[in-house]
């Protein structure tokens, strides 16, 4: 999971490092964005493009609609459209 890798990974996108290929190296950037701007109070539609705003950082190759899918199961457990 994202906070298993090492240190040098940090502040890097995945597919900089061979952590990549399941996505699990920014899980926990993605999830941790969205649950704490909900926890704050803000509207769920802003929490949700933080997510995949932080996704889209660390994997700048992905198709809009595969990323939007994976953080959509990743933060409410059901794909995003």
């Amino acid at each position: 999971m994202g906070g298993d890798l090492p240190k040098e990974y940090l502040g890097r996108p995945c597919a900089d490092h061979p952590a990549a290929g399941s996505g699990d190296c920014c899980r926990s950037a993605v999830t941790r964005a969205y649950r704490e701007m909900r926890s704050r109070g803000v509207p769920d539609t802003h929490c949700l493009d933080a997510a995949l705003a932080v996704y889209q950082w660390h994997h700048p190759e992905a198709e809009a609609v595969s990323a939007a899918a994976i953080v959509g199961s990743w933060v409410t457990g059901s794909a995003l459209h």
